[in-house]
C-alpha cells in the first residue's frame, strides 16, 4: 500500500490510542515525510503533533539545520522545539552510539505528559539493523531489531513507517515536493550503517530484490521468539528468587542448564532496565559469580550495571558512586537530609526509635563505618559490635560502608537501614 494520509491515519489507529505525538525531526528525508504525513491528518482525528529537533553540535554545517526545521514546521503549522547538546566524542568512543544515546536521552527529557515519541525508521533501516546485529554475533534480542512500538521513558516509542521501503518514502517526498536536508555524514562509509547502506545492501538487492522485506521478516520471527521466551522466563523468575527481594538464588541458577541459566540472567537484567551483557561478560558471570565460593564477593560490571554476589543471592545493581566514608554530616533533624552520593534521603521519622534522645539534642551526626564500632542493643540489653549486627542482618559487604550511622554525643545510637 502506498504511503498516504489515509494510510498513516489507519496505521496510527491500529497501533496506539494516544493522540499527542512528538516527531523526532532531523530535517532529513525520512523524518520530513513522517512530519508531513502527520501534519495532514484530518482535524477530526484530534491528533496533536509537535516536533523536536536535536542539534548534536558535532558538525559546523548542522548549525543551519535548526532554522530549516523551524521554517518547515511553521509552514506545516506545527510547533518545533530545538534542543542543543554540544557533544564531544572521547577517543575510542563510537560517534554513532554516543550521538544516539544523547539524542534519545534528550527526547526522554522533553516528552510531556501523555505524549508518544514517533520516529521515521523504515524497512531499509530495519534491514541494516538486522545485518549490524548479525555481524556483532547477536542473539534473539539483537536480531529482533526495532519493534513497531515499545516502551520509552514513561511513555512509548512508535515507528509507523517500519514496513515501508526507502523507495516508497522517497516517492512520497517527490510527490509532495518536500525540501529536506542532505546530511553529508550519511555518505561516510567509515560508519557501519553507512557502509551497509551504500556498499552492501545495493549489491544484495541486485541479487535478491526483496532482501529488505526478507530481513524484516527475520526480525519479526526473532521478535516472536523473544516474546515466547519471555513468557517462559517470566514464569521461571519467581521460582528462582533469592532470599533478598530483587535477587536470584545462586544455588537454583546453578541447577539450570547453561543455555537456560544464561537466558534467565539476560531476562533478569532486562527486567531491571540494564543493558544486556556481551557474551564475554556473561561467561564471566557464570565463572566468576556463580562458581565463586560462598564467602567471596565477586563483581562483574559493564555500562550502567554491576552484577554481584553475597552468600546465595545474585544481585544486579547500578554502579556504586564514589563515597567518602570519612565524612561527618551534621543533621538538623527538623528537615530531611539528602545524601546525593548514596542516592538517599534520610527522613525525620526514621529517627522515631530514638525520640527520647532527641528531646535534648536537636542535632545529630551522620557517620559511616570505620571499623570497630559498637552499639547498645535495646532489645537484647547489651552492646554488640557493628560488624556482628551487619552480619546478622545479612547486609551485603558493599552496603556496609554506605549505611548511615546516627551518633549523638559521640555515641552510636542508631543504624539507618536502606
Amino acid at each position: 500500500m502506498l504511503i498516504s494520509t489515509e494510510w498513516i491515519t489507519t496505521r496510527l489507529q491500529s497501533l496506539t490510542a494516544k493522540k499527542k505525538l512528538v516527531v523526532a525531526y532531523s530535517g532529513g528525508l525520512d523524518s520530513h515525510v513522517l512530519l508531513h504525513l502527520l501534519a495532514n491528518i484530518p482535524s477530526t482525528q484530534k491528533i496533536q503533533v509537535r516536533a523536536i529537533h536535536v542539534d548534536h553540535g558535532l558538525q559546523s554545517i548542522a548549525k543551519q539545520w535548526p532554522q530549516h526545521c523551524l521554517t518547515v514546521c511553521k509552514h506545516l503549522s506545527i510547533k518545533c522545539e530545538i534542543v542543543r547538546l554540544n557533544l564531544s566524542i572521547l577517543e575510542g568512543e563510537s560517534l554513532e552510539a554516543v550521538a544516539r544515546e544523547a539524542r534519545y536521552h534528550a527526547f526522554s527529557q522533553h516528552l510531556q505528559q501523555n505524549e508518544l515519541l514517533v520516529t521515521a525508521h523504515h524497512q531499509d533501516d530495519q534491514a541494516e539493523t538486522v545485518l549490524i546485529q548479525l555481524f556483532r554475533g547477536a542473539g534473539i534480542n539483537g536480531l529482533a531489531a526495532m519493534p513497531l512500538i515499545n516502551a520509552f521513558a514513561a511513555s512509548q516509542h512508535l515507528r509507523p513507517l517500519l514496513d515501508q521501503s526507502h523507495d516508497a518514502v522517497m516517492q512520497y517526498a517527490q510527490q509532495h515536493g518536500l525540501d529536506f536536508i542532505e546530511d553529508p555524514s550519511n555518505q561516510d562509509q567509515r560508519f557501519d550503517r553507512n557502509f551497509l547502506r551504500h556498499a552492501i545492501l545495493p549489491r544484495l538487492k541486485n541479487r535478491w530484490k526483496s532482501i529488505s522485506k526478507v530481513l524484516m521478516r527475520v526480525a519479526q520471527h526473532q521478535a516472536e521468539a523473544k516474546h515466547l521466551l519471555a513468557e517462559y522466563l517470566q514464569q521461571d523468575l519467581p521460582r528462582l528468587a533469592g532470599k533478598v527481594g530483587g535477587t536470584l538464588s545462586i544455588k537454583k541458577l546453578k541447577q539450570l542448564s547453561s543455555p537456560r541459566c544464561k537466558a534467565v540472567i539476560r531476562y533478569f537484567l532486562d527486567e531491571k532496565g540494564f543493558l544486556a551483557p556481551s557474551e564475554k561478560k556473561l561467561q564471566h558471570i557464570l565463572s566468576d559469580v556463580l562458581r565463586a565460593q560462598p564467602s567471596a564477593v565477586p563483581c562483574v560490571q559493564w555500562q550502567g550495571v554491576e552484577v554481584r554476589r553475597y552468600q546465595d543471592d545474585f544481585y544486579a545493581i547500578p554502579p556504586l558512586m564514589v563515597h567518602n566514608t570519612q565524612q561527618i554530616i551534621c543533621w538538623e533533624v527538623k528537615h530531611p537530609l539528602r545524601l546525593p552520593q548514596l542516592q538517599r534521603i534520610l527522613k525525620v521519622d526514621q529517627l522515631d526509635a530514638i525520640n527520647s534522645l532527641l528531646e535534648t539534642n536537636q542535632t545529630v551526626e551522620v557517620r559511616f563505618r570505620q571499623g570497630g564500632e559498637r552499639m547498645y542493643q535495646v532489645q537484647r540489653k547489651c552492646t554488640q559490635r557493628l560488624k556482628k549486627i551487619f552480619q546478622e542482618k545479612q547486609l551485603p559487604p558493599w552496603e556496609r560502608d554506605r549505611t548511615p550511622l546516627i551518633y549523638i554525643n559521640n555515641k552510636l545510637v542508631l543504624v539507618l537501614w536502606g
